[in-house]
């Protein structure tokens, strides 16, 4: 076997996936721009809500955006997504598993950004820890107490304790 047809043989399956390639290539950078475009739509849309929710809402709808560009891209390019669904739900169930304390953080979150407890700048008692609140995050709540410390407490904590909210 010559060089040549050596090369011919390692290129000539390239050469019939480039066009398929080029329009993966051209999906993907579209849902990019358009994952980036909805984010900013969504962030002014919820410009009277609270930091927190338009942060989650914006995160939520530029992954989500990315993930189905990703999914197109593949689908362009020749891989077969019912195989991608199978491997992606398997690798999803390790590691919802592996995260489990973090997803409850991340659902008690959501939990305190929905009801609103308390807000930022209230002063709250959460088991010794007594202080303002600074920031509502998903998976945390942050305190400065009065000797001017950061206490970052899980939200599992502050959603399975007693939280005293003393009032102005």
């Amino acid at each position: 076997m010559s060089l040549q047809s050596l090369f011919e043989n390692l290129t000539a399956p390239l050469l019939a996936l480039w066009p398929h390639l080029v329009f993966a290539a051209a999906i993907l950078v579209l849902g990019l721009v358009v994952a980036i475009v909805a984010q900013k739509v969504i962030l002014r849309l919820l410009r009277h809500a609270t930091p927190e929710i338009r942060l989650f809402a914006g995160r939520l709808a530029y992954i989500g955006i990315v993930i189905g560009a990703i999914l197109g891209a593949l689908a362009a390019s020749g891989v077969h997504i019912a195989a991608m669904a199978t491997l992606i739900g398997a690798l999803g169930l390790a590691v919802s598993l592996s995260l489990q304390d973090t997803a409850r953080n991340l659902v008690a979150g959501l939990y305190l950004l929905a009801e609103h407890p308390f807000h930022v700048g209230d002063q709250i008692t959460v088991r010794t820890f007594t202080g303002r609140v600074e920031l509502i995050d998903m998976r945390t709540t942050t305190l400065r107490t009065d000797d001017h410390q950061q206490v970052i407490i899980p939200n599992t904590i502050i959603m399975s304790e007693v939280v005293v909210k003393q009032s102005k």
